[in-house]
């Protein structure tokens, strides 16, 4: 089997697998977006950044359904499930970097990505229990 050949069963058999890659992607999508934003509006970044994210939680919510949980159905109220999800993970972030964040960069780097790995694998258990049970 080639490399690409790999790439295209481990994406298509594995839904843990897709459910990262769409998120990345909308974290990044999130992310320009909102370096944008503040650039361009005279507002506080962390008003605009919190507008942002909040915008983008309906393309989430579309894309996990389109892409990452294709051949599910999203049960009744799966939005607002979905929103309360994403709101568990930034506070799972926010929270880790109240209580570990130490000023030293580093570290923190490490505080950060240790606290979105638990925050996307609690988002994907809730999604996948809970948003796209279907």
């Amino acid at each position: 089997m080639t490399p690409t050949a790999l790439v295209r069963h481990a994406l298509r058999e594995s839904l843990f697998l897709r459910f990262l890659l769409v998120g990345g992607s909308v974290a990044v999508a999130y992310s320009l977006a909102t370096t944008l934003v503040t650039m361009a509006l005279p507002l506080p970044p962390a008003v605009l950044a919190v507008a942002v994210w909040v915008c983008f939680i309906p393309l989430g919510y579309a894309c996990q359904a389109r892409f990452a949980f294709t051949g599910r159905t999203a049960r009744r109220g799966g939005g607002a499930l979905y929103a309360m999800a994403q709101g568990l993970s930034m506070g799972i972030v926010a929270l880790a970097a109240w209580a570990l964040a130490s000023g030293d960069s580093w570290a923190d780097v490490a505080v950060y990505l240790g606290a979105s790995a638990i925050a996307a694998v609690a988002s994907y258990v809730i999604n996948r229990r809970l948003v796209f049970a279907g």
